[in-house]
């Protein structure tokens, strides 16, 4: 950027020299017509409000390198009284017309032009930043980039770039960038700016479709709000997933914020409307605690005030639908897409919490246990709820090769009321299953002491000891272990380091070795509205099944391309699984415009990336 874009624009001092320092600076630098005419307002009206322009223009001002540190740098605004609160209550007032007023003379010491009367704005879709630089020119910023922690360091496995060696930070495809000029009178206020951008960052999505009658009437919406100008900020379920009392409940009804951007010169009565109708509404503070005043409902439709440049946050009770209609309509959030869930979900790199948000998780410990053939494995597996009671049943898998010695509780801790934490009792001498049920209060949990063993003889192998629940979604959530026959636990931390860093390096390279994933498809050159496919094939070379989640990953602009871009999967012990992405070209592609695409593996917190390839869009028509 040509200067720093946060730099203030102009200061307000609050209170008389005597009471405030900086207000004497300037003053003082000021000189005494400036002193006079403050004294003077003060004695005559008890309060003053006095604009002292800078001592330079804002040309000189705001250049590279801008220090503006200095007591005449910036305009400053002087608000003085006897009574210091009323002054400054006085001025809030104001400022509900956006303006200041206040009365200055000519000092003779600045030339700054005054603004002309009509603005100028850069409208953008997606775009991260901009700037009006002093000289009057408006910039936008097309793209950032970073290449130092995080976006510059690659953490898990054999490192990846973009086809062409550069990182992934750097940006190096193709990308389509969407501005628009605009222009009208006065100030950003009365050129209704803020109303534009919205409506151009937000565009009309649609969709071509032949004549039909349909079951819809000719105008329909899920929600509308009237006059324009007033803004839908945000529409959800009322509640917060994340908050400590848990998932929504649909009979609270939903969440609407409102926004005023038109300024008409006070409040606006705005009035909303659902297609279900509205059998109650009440106004809420922006974290959705408490109730506050009821909003009149009339014909379906909601009564709200929004303050001038403010908002309003209102909870809405949707009418015409009740029991099960209201549960389906407002949490009908789809599943995860692969199945199960692996409930250490962070070391997949995936971010948030899967959806539902593991009301209820199972854990298995420790993740990796060595041991010799012949000798037992000591593990501890636990299932934990949140606020809502929780009953079910563990699934314990354990893989040919080994056998289930033992399964005991180990107790169990409640809030609450105690629940007994049932169990089926030993799975035998042998692989396969073994349940263990759990009857949970809420915050509760039970535990489990396991004990698993290869048999004497075992070959070196790598073994997946596995746990799966239920919850009340139908998700299957799902724990792993790994029991590393023939390897040997990592020494303490506090032996040399030319012991550790060899033992750590071992451990690693025997989990590298756990499954290999190779690209069966290369670069793929396709003409607008032209089909691929990437495809890549995961080897297991463990003892014990591999199950999991596989990604397409790729820049966010190519995302319409891609039909599927998640999927499960599964691969037998020693054998292996091909998968496959389609990708579709939109007919409207620009030739020339190219993107990368890579296959990302999850599975029992391991991760594997496959190399990436280009994708470019070729010219031609595409085969039909």
């Amino acid at each position: 950027s040509e200067l720093d874009s946060n730099l203030p624009d102009v200061r307000i001092a609050l209170g008389g020299p005597e009471k405030n320092e900086f207000t004497a600076q300037v003053l003082a630098a000021a000189g005494p017509a400036v002193t006079d005419n403050f004294d003077r307002q003060l004695a005559t009206a008890g309060t003053a409000r006095i604009w002292v322009p800078a001592s330079r223009s804002r040309r000189d001002a705001f250049v590279p390198g801008a220090d503006l540190r200095g007591t005449a740098d910036l305009p400053v605004l002087i608000v003085a009284g006897t009574d210091l609160d009323a002054a400054m209550s006085s001025l809030v007032d104001d400022l509900a017309d956006a303006q200041i007023e206040t009365t200055w003379s000519d000092y003779g010491w600045t030339d700054e032009p005054g603004l002309a009367d009509h603005t100028v704005a850069l409208l953008n879709r997606g775009l991260p930043g901009s700037l009006v630089t002093p000289g009057g020119e408006a910039c936008i910023s097309l793209m950032r980039a970073c290449s130092a922690w995080p976006s510059g360091i690659w953490l898990d496995g054999q490192k990846r770039t973009v086809p062409d060696g550069s990182s992934f930070a750097w940006q190096h495809w193709s990308h389509t960038f969407e501005y628009a000029l605009a222009a009208g009178s006065g100030d950003w206020r009365t050129a209704g700016f803020p109303v534009a951008g919205q409506e151009y960052s937000h565009r009309l999505l649609a969709c071509e479709s032949d004549l039909h009658a349909g079951p819809l009437p000719a105008a329909h919406s899920l929600a509308s709000v009237a006059p324009a100008g007033v803004d839908l900020m945000a529409f959800k379920p009322r509640g917060n997933p994340l908050a400590p009392h848990g998932q929504p409940d649909p009979r609270d009804g939903v969440t609407m914020r409102l926004r005023d951007l038109a300024a008409r010169g006070g409040p606006t009565s705005a009035t909303v409307r659902l297609f279900t109708g509205a059998s109650a509404a009440a106004v809420t503070d922006l974290l959705e605690q408490g109730q506050g005043e009821p909003a009149s409902t009339g014909d379906g439709a909601v009564a709200a005030v929004v303050p001038e440049r403010g908002t309003v946050t209102l909870t809405v009770q949707p009418a015409r639908l009740t029991g099960d209609a209201l549960r389906a309509a407002v949490t009908g959030a789809p599943l995860e897409p692969a199945q199960p869930i692996f409930t250490r979900y962070w070391l997949h790199g995936k971010g948030p919490a899967p959806a539902g948000n593991l009301p209820v998780a199972v854990h298995l410990s420790p993740g990796r246990h060595a041991v010799l053939a012949g000798q037992p494995a000591a593990l501890s597996l636990t299932v934990a709820c949140g606020p809502v009671a929780a009953s079910g049943t563990v699934v314990v898998d354990v893989p040919a090769g080994l056998r289930l010695v033992s399964a005991r509780s180990a107790g169990q801790q409640a809030a609450g009321d105690d629940a007994p934490a049932g169990q089926d009792g030993m799975a035998g001498q042998q692989a396969g299953a073994c349940k263990l049920h759990y009857h949970l209060a809420a915050f509760a949990f039970a535990a489990w002491d396991l004990v698993v063993q290869a048999p004497a003889g075992a070959a070196p192998a790598r073994h997946f000891v596995t746990a799966m629940i239920i919850d009340d979604s139908g998700q299957l959530l799902e724990d792993a272990v790994v029991i590393a026959v023939g390897e040997v636990d990592p020494p303490s931390v506090d032996v040399p380091l030319g012991e550790l860093v060899p033992a750590l390096e071992t451990i690693s390279q025997a989990e590298a070795a756990e499954a290999e994933l190779t690209s069966l498809t290369g670069h793929l050159e396709l003409p607008p509205g032209g089909r691929g496919d990437i495809a890549v094939r995961l080897s297991n070379a463990t003892a014990s099944e591999l199950r999991g989640e596989a990604q397409l990953i790729s820049p966010h602009g190519s995302w319409t391309a891609v039909q599927r871009w998640a999927t499960g999967f599964s691969a037998g012990p020693g054998a292996g699984t091909t998968l496959s992405f389609p990708v579709t070209v939109p007919r409207d592609a620009r030739p020339g415009t190219r993107w990368w695409a890579l296959v990302k593996i999850m599975y029992f917190g391991r991760l594997r990336y496959s190399e990436p390839v280009w994708i470019t869009v070729s010219p031609g028509a595409a085969d039909r």
